[in-house]
């Protein structure tokens, strides 16, 4: 009898086991979909000129991003939770001052196959489970969280102080999101001017003709710069609640904006 009633116990041991096995998938890979900042690389913090970045189009199948300087491209495939690969990542060809993080990621991403995690952080990782990436989510490109005021920091992946020593005035940009105008300073004079987006496309963004003060003085040669960048911006991303991006229609990031107070 207590030979059964052991038998028993051990039975019931190994079907709470296999149920708590079971119960344990990997994250679906619909939760793929959109942009992820790279946070490290072999374990690394990943620090470059640009946020080095991964979007991946879960409908066609598609990799876009940033490794660091240069944009990225490429295909992708995720038969079932838990395995991903890239296809051959092809890059733009400009040159940065240090180019490590780059090329580390551009050869992490040729290993991987496959992921874990959540869908706000993931890790990529290669056939032995090593891991070689982890990500985090980039917040959803809404038109709401452009509202306010933003200071210009860089135009092209230059900050505003390196291209003109003397700004007396900080560029900034301030939106009205209900109305779709925007409000601000290039530099040197103030400039007023709308926006629209388009439909069906929240992370869309152009702008109008902006019209501007006459002034002349310190912070014309950056205000030269923001106005020809704001005429080629078409989309928008948010790298986090304190900093978004102003994109061109190649993908690079035209202005970079800080939340002011």
């Amino acid at each position: 009898m207590k030979k059964l009633q052991a038998m028993g116990v051990a039975v019931c041991a190994a079907v709470l086991l296999g149920s708590c096995k079971s119960g344990k998938t990997a994250l679906g890979i619909e939760a793929l979909n959109g942009d992820w900042n790279i946070t490290t690389v072999n374990g690394k913090p990943a620090t470059a000129e640009k946020q080095p970045f991964i979007g991946l189009d879960m409908q066609e199948k598609r990799l876009y991003g940033c490794a660091g300087c240069n944009r990225i491209m490429g295909s992708f495939e995720a038969e079932k939770p838990g395995e991903l690969s890239f296809g051959q990542v092809g890059s733009t060809r400009m040159l940065c001052q240090d180019m490590t993080t780059e090329q580390a990621v551009l050869e992490a991403l040729n290993k991987v196959s496959g992921y874990k995690g959540t869908e706000q952080e993931l890790t990529l990782t290669d056939a032995d489970g090593k891991v070689l990436l982890t990500l985090a989510k980039r917040p959803a490109a809404e038109l709401a969280s452009l509202a306010g005021k933003w200071n210009i920091a860089a135009v092209y992946g230059q900050a505003v102080d390196e291209i003109e020593k003397e700004v007396e005035k900080t560029p900034f940009l301030e939106f009205n999101v209900e109305e779709k105008k925007v409000h601000g300073n290039a530099g040197c004079n103030i400039v007023n001017g709308g926006f629209t987006q388009e439909e069906g496309q929240p992370a869309s963004l152009k702008f109008g003709q902006m019209i501007s003060t006459m002034m002349a003085g310190p912070g014309m040669q950056v205000e030269r710069q923001v106005l020809e960048a704001l005429d080629k911006v078409t989309n928008f991303a948010m790298k986090d609640g304190q900093t978004a991006v102003l994109l061109d229609e190649n993908g690079e990031e035209a202005l970079t904006l800080e939340k002011g107070e």
